[in-house]
């Protein structure tokens, strides 16, 4: 029982994410918009570019030819990270769970923002630097996932270092 009950809240936010999981999955661009009107203004500001929003489309910038629809929202990334986040602050016995918890989750939100936006800017850029026979179907992908890791991988190193600094002092 006792090994049940040191178990639940890993449980408790893994049943979370995958309802929050199910529920992204299924909305369309018009209901991830708090997603996308503010990464969108970051993109707009990285790139020194105006856009405008077309319903059923998303943000369309014409002079970048992009539009940053609901597969660009980062949703998943943001799920993934308050998951990661929260486990290892568990994991880690980190003081005052429950208020550490609800800070990560919403810590996830602007970091999401950035690094989707960081992650669209830079797609666009490489797309500017390569020549179009150099640039293949799946870079754009290929290049995605690889910000999107670096930066969850970041912010777990980041979070286990000063959990791990916290308990030497």
């Amino acid at each position: 029982m006792r090994r049940i009950i040191c178990f639940l809240p890993y449980l408790l936010l893994l049943v979370a994410y995958v309802v929050a999981k199910l529920c992204y999955a299924a909305a369309d661009t018009a209901d991830v918009r708090w997603l996308l009107a503010p990464t969108n203004a970051l993109v707009n500001l990285l790139l020194s570019s105006t856009s405008e929003f077309v319903a059923g489309r998303g943000y369309v910038h014409s002079g970048l030819s992009i539009v940053i629809d609901k597969s660009c929202a980062g949703g998943n990334f943001g799920l993934l990270t308050g998951l990661v986040l929260t486990t290892t602050y568990l994991w880690q016995r980190g003081p005052r769970p429950g208020l550490a918890l609800l800070v990560l989750l919403l810590l996830s939100y602007p970091l999401t923002l950035f690094v989707n936006a960081a992650r669209i800017a830079g797609a666009v850029r490489l797309g500017q630097l390569l020549p179009p026979a150099l640039a293949p179907a799946w870079l754009h992908e290929a290049q995605g996932a690889l910000v999107y890791l670096f930066f969850l991988v970041a912010a777990y190193a980041a979070l286990r270092h000063l959990l791990l600094k916290k308990a030497s002092y």
